[in-house]
């Protein structure tokens, strides 16, 4: 829906008609690398975006800078703006180091010593490496940690939550996607363990707590993630997607709006839709006219030297039951401090991509 209503917009603002197509990449990547073939070669789609899994991101992306198709990727994994970056393809969402170097300090003030678990893929991989990294040199302490299988392969995670109880562990980071955190945390929750650990969920997104109940959310100490609802500004896209969205608003509905968006102003700036003019046109670009300057609260620029959307990250956590809000959109979530994205991105030497 973010990304219809940024085909809207453009739209009205300009002469033409955007024709958007849809496929199913079934967060399998070798289903997404299909889909994206036929979307180019059957469909003759000009440019792409999408894929949440970073294994995803990775497939879609090396195919279409091969193929010469620009592809905004929101994935999140370092690697996806790191050495195995790729000249057509860009990235919305806030990088896993980025969120882990925003979130660790405040980590390190909840609890000396805590236990990851992680799914084992190439998001929950980078993600727990750069944040056991981080808490080290914040004085903080990773008291064990355990990769999850990816795929799930079973919904109790029992044994990884005796072993954080079996170690001196004061804090429990979930480097889990989708709604494994919350389903892990009602595990806790039964066994009767998670008032025991400051819990700290890795890119919190709000619908998979909405679906478990207010005492999941209220539990979270803190979060990073690429945004919330509870972000100053943007109230009439919010209540846009209110209006006409089977969600409320959250995260991947910003990053839809900001990929299409982007994609397609930067066409109408190079009187193009060749993707070395494309590329060119979103390469270093700043944002300045677009509707996404009142819906996020910071410089948005998009990073020459590694195709980096530098944004902001908010720190969240879960609001108490008595001020989480359900109308007009569920706002369970409130921001203890918004981080610009040149505070924490990587420098581009760091990265190790070099175009």
């Amino acid at each position: 829906l973010g990304a219809q209503l940024a085909a809207e917009g453009v739209q009205a603002d300009n002469d033409g008609e955007v024709e958007i197509k849809q496929y199913d990449t079934e967060t399998n990547p070798s289903a997404a690398l299909d889909r994206m073939k036929r979307a180019v070669t059957a469909d003759g789609i000009d440019f792409a975006f999408g894929g949440i899994s970073s294994a995803v991101c990775s497939s879609i992306g090396t195919w279409a800078s091969d193929n010469g198709v620009v592809y905004v990727a929101d994935g999140s994994s370092g690697t996806l703006t790191g050495a195995d970056c790729k000249p057509f393809m860009f990235r919305t969402y806030s990088s896993n180091p980025m969120m882990s170097k925003a979130v660790a300090p405040y980590m390190a003030d909840l609890a000396d010593s805590w236990y990851i678990l992680y799914a084992d893929y190439v998001w929950g991989q980078n993600a727990q490496g750069i944040v056991s990294d981080l808490l080290e040199q914040e004085g903080s302490s990773v008291a064990g940690k355990d990769a999850t299988p990816w795929p799930p392969t079973s919904n109790d995670f029992t044994q990884y939550l005796n072993n954080a109880a079996n170690s001196d562990a004061t804090g429990l980071a979930l480097v889990e996607p989708g709604g494994l955190p919350a389903g892990i945390m009602s595990q806790a929750r039964n066994q009767g363990i998670l008032g025991d650990y400051k819990v700290m969920v890795h890119q919190a997104e709000d619908p998979t707590f909405w679906g478990v109940g207010k005492w999941s959310a209220e539990a979270v100490e803190v979060a990073p993630t690429g945004w919330t609802n509870a972000v100053d500004g943007g109230e009439e896209f919010k209540q846009q997607i209110a209006d006409r969205g089977n969600l409320d608003p959250f995260v991947r509905h910003v990053t839809g709006y900001t990929g299409m968006d982007q994609l397609l102003r930067a066409s109408l700036r190079a009187g193009s839709k060749d993707a070395e003019d494309v590329r060119d046109a979103l390469e270093g670009h700043e944002i300045t006219d677009s509707k996404i300057n009142d819906i996020e609260s910071g410089k948005l620029y998009w990073r020459e030297c590694d195709h980096q959307l530098i944004k902001p990250t908010y720190i969240v956590s879960g609001l108490a039951e008595a001020d989480m809000q359900d109308s007009p959109y569920k706002t369970w979530f409130g921001i203890d401090q918004t981080v610009q994205g040149d505070d924490v991105a990587r420098t581009c030497d760091e990265t190790g991509c070099s175009f």
